[in-house]
């Protein structure tokens, strides 16, 4: 079964969500066939990166059920697509790098981040729950954010729960992240979708962070299904079929998820 999956890469503005919200309904619904299976959008896509203290984390955080999630809820019911984006979270005891999973009025997944990026472990809660697998009309989805990708665990855990496109909301800064999403995709044969950002951040004398965007969709294979480019907003639209990630196998008798040994893999044992 062939999906659409379209892909946002925005540049929002800091402390705008209502704003930067806007913005990405014109982009997705101002196309001449704005129908999708899957839309990803990036990481803190309507709050923007660069806290400058825990009250302006609070100022901009949400719930679950807020603005964002009314936002995306909206446009998937004008697009028919599962939606994924990044915000931050009101959580018990604080608020969380999070990402939701929207399909229509229904809520599929709420991650927080379990692995938090350098400034973001002076202002977020570092996630407790595992890395979601979500049911949806196209198959399994997985959901994990960022820096998570640097963590071979984080998507292997994915794939192993059965996750045949894992969707990646994205604040890439670093530079080697779009290549090395390849090789994650490769080692674990799903499709990966990381939505990235734009533009330049620099705010309360922090250093400046330069977001490299780069979206892209991963096949499989490692094959670079459509990329977009490093220093301009755009939106990707591309047809995969999930299905082309069920087989783990790389030859006839290799099968590298059944030849895995895990009970020789010492050093990650608890």
């Amino acid at each position: 079964m062939n999906i659409t999956i379209t892909v946002v890469q925005n540049s929002p503005e800091f402390g705008q969500p209502e704003k930067n919200r806007a913005e990405i309904a014109r982009s997705v619904l101002g196309q001449s066939d704005p129908s999708a299976d899957l839309i990803v959008l990036p990481e803190l896509f309507a709050s923007g990166y660069q806290f400058d203290s825990r009250a302006e984390v609070e100022d901009l955080a949400e719930p679950e059920d807020g603005p964002t999630f009314r936002f995306l809820s909206d446009l998937s019911d004008r697009t028919g697509a599962v939606i994924v984006g990044g915000l931050p979270i009101r959580r018990s005891g604080g608020v969380s790098n999070g990402a939701l999973a929207v399909y229509g009025k229904t809520l599929l997944a709420s991650y927080d981040k379990i692995h938090l990026f350098d400034e973001e472990r002076e202002f977020f809660l570092e996630g407790v729950r595992p890395l979601p697998v979500v049911a949806t009309p196209f198959g399994p989805l997985g959901l994990m954010i960022c820096f998570d990708w640097l963590f071979p665990e984080a998507l292997r855990s994915l794939a192993l729960s059965g996750a045949l496109v894992v969707a990646h909301p994205s604040n890439w800064v670093l530079p080697f992240g779009p290549q090395g999403m390849i090789l994650r995709s490769v080692e674990n044969r799903v499709f990966t979708v990381t939505a990235n950002r734009v533009g330049r951040e620099e705010r309360g004398g922090r250093a400046p962070l330069t977001f490299i965007g780069q979206s892209q969709i991963i096949g499989p294979r490692g094959d670079i299904i459509v990329r977009a480019p490093s220093d301009a907003p755009a939106l990707l639209r591309a047809r995969i079929d999930p299905e082309e990630a069920r087989s783990k196998k790389v030859a006839s008798r290799s099968d590298f998820f059944e030849q895995r040994r895990p009970e020789l893999y010492l050093s990650l044992l608890p």
